[in-house]
């Protein structure tokens, strides 16, 4: 058999968005992606791990600019002390993270959790340092608090990207992106449209209406209907396929976060995941997994 070529081009970011309970993830994300979910979560405090996909136009002054645009995923990952573990395969997921800071607060005991599960992954990281727009804020604070912890951050004498940011009013908002872009650009992320799709689960439920569904973020080929999907040892045939918004997709690459429904056991969140062209593949690929 002669071996298919492989034809990778550049894959958009995975970004996690980590932090302390209550330092403006959840309302920076609303704020890149024009939509306003807190106040839909439980008090306020997001309960789940959701993912969106953004596009952003490349920073002024790169070579390929040219008004180009360019697709980023990010992924909300609660920041109360309950979901730790969660925020910790955010973390896996990503290629970069983004480390929120409060202007007003600086490094409290879930920012230090947050950085320990980034360092654990050797997931590149960004930092923002959020609520710049309170009357209290204090960046140099935050910066300070920051070094005591030895996060060194870049024209301090340190190699960390940041940018100060207010989720509130949206200053700094385009500089992060731009950031993103910048460092995505230099790790070189790549993956092939043409393989078969691997990724992760972000998150699972079971939907009363519609069966077992989940999230998955898709880290290299194509899923595409009519194909099959398993999850660690959960299968799902491609029919019902969605976009962050709800809308129905044909065919989803790399880095774009697709909902899919119809599982016939609940996927664990951070399981990876395998597309196959039928379902009768993934059924043979399930049963030369070894027994849990």
């Amino acid at each position: 058999m002669i071996p298919r070529t492989t034809h990778t081009e550049e894959r958009p970011p995975v970004i996690a968005v980590l932090g302390h309970v209550d330092h403006g993830k959840s309302p920076l994300l609303d704020y890149i992606r024009k939509a306003n979910t807190v106040s839909r979560e439980a008090g306020g405090i997001t309960q789940h791990v959701a993912a969106y996909e953004v596009e952003h136009d490349l920073p002024a002054g790169r070579q390929d600019a040219q008004g180009a645009k360019k697709r980023i995923t990010f992924i909300d990952t609660p920041g109360h002390a309950a979901f730790q573990a969660i925020r910790a395969r955010g973390a896996k997921l990503a290629a970069i993270a983004i480390l929120v800071v409060a202007a007003d607060a600086g490094v409290k005991t879930q920012t230090l959790e947050a950085l320990e599960s980034i360092r654990a992954a050797n997931t590149p990281f960004i930092v923002a340092i959020n609520t710049i727009d309170k009357p209290n804020a204090d960046i140099a604070r935050a910066q300070a608090s920051l070094m005591e912890k030895d996060v060194f951050l870049e024209t301090l004498g340190g190699d960390v990207p940041w940018t100060a940011v207010s989720a509130k009013t949206g200053q700094g908002v385009g500089e992060l992106l731009d950031l993103i872009l910048i460092v995505a650009e230099l790790a070189e992320f790549k993956a092939d449209k043409d393989a078969q799709a691997t990724g992760y689960v972000v998150e699972a439920n079971r939907d009363p209406k519609r069966g077992i569904a989940a999230t998955l973020i898709i880290t290299n080929g194509t899923v595409e209907a009519g194909g099959a999907v398993l999850a660690g040892r959960s299968i799902a045939p491609v029919r019902i396929m969605e976009d962050h918004l709800g809308k129905r997709l044909k065919q989803a690459s790399f880095s774009t976060p697709v909902r899919l429904v119809g599982f016939d056991e609940l996927p664990q969140v951070g399981a990876a995941f395998t597309s196959f062209k039928n379902k009768k593949e993934a059924e043979a690929a399930r049963e030369a997994l070894a027994p849990e």
